[in-house]
């Protein structure tokens, strides 16, 4: 019997396996300029499998959120308050230094804060808020009880926004705004609330799990081989990453009880957030100390390495991130109590 517990120890690791998938893209992107065996290029195929992923995870958590805590508007904005949008405009901030050398300054440099446009990753973050405002307006509204009907609405707006009414509005992407990603993060809704007879099913018919593990697995080399390019909110790489969520599901609910990572709040966000900010710092060091970088991507090993360390760095710094942000988050909440025992 898998328990709620078990199932949220198996996301943290969906999570944290899709973080690194995060990396590994900007770091193929990068090395793409300067060579692009088949093993890079492989990589950055695969790596677009890491922000679906983390799509399907935000919306399963919510729907978890809603159910078991029932948040208050305080409650919950609070929350993503301190721990998604002060990190994400202070990544802003950063990526928009770190790219132009100079700090912003003028209302355009804010304006493009705001909607993630200083750092190439930051699209998500601006979407992810949005879908926060309006999964709280309709928490009452898509439930468990209609929700295998309303799915299919959201898949036809999902299809219908990106193909026929995004319009670029405020220079912004279709990866920018919501309607682009709303089928993809209700799915995560529908597999929380369908949970328990998801995985008992697949827990339950082995050959179907393997189908399933086949079928996803035969769609990733498809993507890796195939000369045309799916982004990651194209409707067939959407389905593909279900199947693999399901399955990486199911794998880690198995690795649980023999691989046991601490669970902190935070961390994968800040990873994503921030890994970035090694790459460009890794790559400005190395050109000041040897004047170019092309070796380190000529070389299997090297790259590896590489690789590795921008992921180890940034994980490092996102550890000491959850334990600044949990005792800004501890700070607010004394502040409210000595509030409130003074109006007493």
């Amino acid at each position: 019997m898998y328990t709620d517990t078990k199932m949220l120890k198996s996301l943290f690791y969906i999570q944290l396996f899709s973080s690194f998938l995060v990396v590994v893209g900007h770091f193929t992107a990068s090395a793409m300029y300067f060579n692009d065996p088949f093993w890079i290029v492989a990589l950055n195929q695969i790596s677009r499998y890491g922000t679906v992923l983390l799509t399907i995870a935000t919306g399963y958590l919510t729907a978890y959120s809603f159910d078991k805590k029932q948040p208050s508007f305080r409650e919950f904005f609070t929350g993503k308050l301190i721990y998604i949008v002060i990190p994400y405009l202070v990544s802003g901030v950063l990526y928009h230094y770190l790219l132009n050398n100079v700090m912003p300054h003028t209302l355009r440099d804010f304006a493009n804060i705001v909607l993630g446009k200083t750092g190439d990753h930051l699209y998500f973050v601006f979407m992810i808020c949005q879908y926060y405002v309006v999964a709280y307006l309709l928490r009452n509204v898509i439930t468990k009880r209609n929700i295998l009907f309303v799915i299919w609405i959201l898949l036809a707006v999902q299809y219908v926004y990106i193909h026929y009414i995004h319009q670029g509005w405020l220079g912004l992407t279709t990866r920018h705004v919501l309607p682009t990603w709303i089928f993809t993060l209700y799915m995560g809704h529908l597999i929380y609330w369908y949970r328990e007879w998801i995985l008992s099913f697949l827990r339950n018919n082995r050959s179907i799990l393997m189908l399933v593990t086949g079928v996803s697995t035969a769609a990733a080399i498809f993507f890796v081989v195939s000369s045309k390019l799916y982004v990651a909110v194209h409707l067939t790489f959407v389905f593909a990453t279900l199947l693999s969520f399901l399955v990486l599901m199911v794998f880690f609910l198995e690795l649980v009880d023999h691989v046991n990572i601490k669970f902190r709040k935070g961390l994968t966000y800040f990873i994503f957030l921030f890994h970035s900010a090694f790459l460009i710092l890794f790559k400005d060091v190395l050109y000041g100390w040897f004047g170019e970088v092309s070796w380190i991507f000529q070389n299997t090993w090297y790259s590896l390495i590489y690789l590795a360390a921008i992921f180890a760095c940034s994980a490092l710094f996102s550890v000491l991130l959850v334990r600044l942000v949990r005792w800004l988050e501890k700070a607010w909440s004394n502040m409210g109590r000595v509030r409130k025992e003074r109006l007493q």
